[in-house]
């Protein structure tokens, strides 16, 4: 299952949304069902950044988003973001 999520971040919070974003890049890599992860800066709009994953299966990527530190992911960055966009596709 492919996963791109679209975050256009607030232009006071753009900074601080990518190295939220950084910070989770390593422990999505080793989480069960996860085969990549990887974030792209917008090369038209620097407020967009591309969270890019393939995870093995629809049930491993929404167990991953009930785990504790996504929970305070989203908690602490929710002020950080104008929109997001999620885009689910079979792999």
């Amino acid at each position: 299952m492919k996963i791109i999520i679209k975050y256009l971040a607030k232009p006071q919070h753009k900074d601080a949304l990518e190295k939220a974003l950084r910070s989770i890049i390593g422990i999505t890599r080793k989480a069960h069902g996860c085969v990549q992860c990887d974030l792209h800066p917008s090369l038209d709009n620097r407020l967009v950044l591309f969270f890019d994953q393939l995870w093995e299966s629809e049930d491993s990527w929404k167990q991953y988003l009930e785990r504790k530190h996504m929970q305070e992911f989203t908690n602490q960055t929710e002020a950080m973001i104008d929109t997001i966009d999620t885009c689910v596709s079979e792999y």
